[in-house]
């Protein structure tokens, strides 16, 4: 069990980790679409490079942050009865809906890895007049879904431990969003 606790702990905190990092990206994006907008209606001169290095940073700021928030259970949920349900059960009826989960992951992963690789093998670029290589965004995604699968796993270890003892497993660190 100790091994099993550190695993969940070590994933947890890889997760907090990328999260908060990639969490930081939003801002470099803010300003750069803040100095597009600026230089093209008050000194109306346009960039070439704005509008496409932004949508690459938001996308790995959204895709690289998906585990994290997975890890902090912020994602929407339908809990009109699922709140209502005792602890056992809920781990139960996770249980059964982490089966979607995976093969979503399963899938993700399927496709994204070769498409990446060919692209990080021929060191691909944009098209467009800027062309900015665009094999780093492409590898966030196989990357993300590996962290995605990784967090789901820590879950359906919890999960199943609740299922089969009625308790939570505890692990040391935080597993709920603060509630506002």
């Amino acid at each position: 069990m100790r091994r099993v606790r550190a695993f969940i702990t070590f994933i947890h905190n890889l997760n907090d980790w990328v999260g908060k990092i990639f969490g930081f990206l939003i801002y470099p994006t803010v300003f750069i679409l803040v100095y597009e907008v600026v230089m093209r209606y008050a000194f109306d001169s346009p960039t070439i490079w704005a509008h496409e290095t932004s949508c690459f940073l938001f996308g790995a700021h959204f895709i690289l942050g998906g585990a994290y928030a997975l890890r902090w259970g912020a994602f929407v949920n339908v809990e009109v009865l699922y709140e209502r349900f005792p602890l056992r059960t809920r781990a139960i009826v996770d249980l059964f809906t982490w089966i979607l989960f995976y093969m979503f992951c399963g899938v993700l992963l399927w496709k994204s890895v070769p498409w990446a690789w060919a692209s990080v093998s021929v060191l691909e670029y944009s098209e467009s007049v800027w062309g900015p290589p665009i094999w780093p965004i492409k590898l966030t995604v196989p990357v993300a879904a590996a962290l995605v699968l990784l967090q789901g796993l820590t879950k359906t270890i919890k999960d199943f431990y609740t299922a089969v003892t009625g308790r939570e497993l505890v692990t040391g660190v935080g597993t709920k969003v603060a509630e506002s």
